[in-house]
């Protein structure tokens, strides 16, 4: 049992761009196989066995996920779509099978992450469409006395929609996607 959207909102990260991956504009396909998750909370064990992601604020989601492949290093959850996270983020004493539930953010990564198996990266290989591009301009906030970190204050969450990332500079997009068959 599956509810499952066919748009995603993913965020595409500057630093990304300025790695050499291409610019983003809206009404282009494009093809990308690793996709992310980041939760700050890690997630919980999840109460039913049934597969969900559903949008919430700022972008993020709450899932209900399946752990298909779990090493010493990252997870890789089935919600509908297949993203991987890092070992910390799922409960400890969870194993493959089991169900794991909580707020996520979805993101587009360019490298290999050195612990999933071939036939799980070759898995997690999609088409997308984008359907429209937010520029986040969410600020950013100190947090420590010297003020020499940061943090995205997602309390005040600020958004603009373009046409492209060429339009405008930001730390990060969401690219609103369809997921496209094969």
């Amino acid at each position: 049992n599956t509810r499952m959207s066919s748009t995603w909102s993913i965020h595409y990260d500057r630093w990304i761009i300025d790695d050499g991956e291409p610019q983003r504009d809206s009404d282009e396909h494009f093809q990308w196989s690793l996709l992310s998750f980041y939760s700050l909370e890690r997630l919980t064990q999840a109460a039913a066995p049934a597969r969900s992601g559903i949008e919430v604020d700022d972008y993020n989601y709450e899932i209900v996920a399946e752990i298909v492949h779990l090493s010493s290093s990252a997870v890789v959850i089935d919600f509908g779509l297949n993203a991987f996270g890092e070992r910390d983020s799922a409960p400890s004493g969870c194993q493959v099978g089991d169900y794991i539930a909580g707020r996520i953010r979805l993101s587009l990564l360019h490298y290999c992450h050195p612990s999933l198996p071939s036939q799980i990266l070759e898995s997690m290989n999609r088409n997308w469409f984008v359907e429209g591009i937010w520029a986040d301009l969410t600020p950013y906030r100190r947090v420590d006395e010297a003020g020499r970190t940061f943090v995205r204050d997602s309390r005040n969450a600020t958004y603009e929609r373009v046409k492209s990332t060429r339009e405008k500079k930001a730390r990060s997009y969401v690219l609103q996607c369809t997921l496209l068959p094969g």
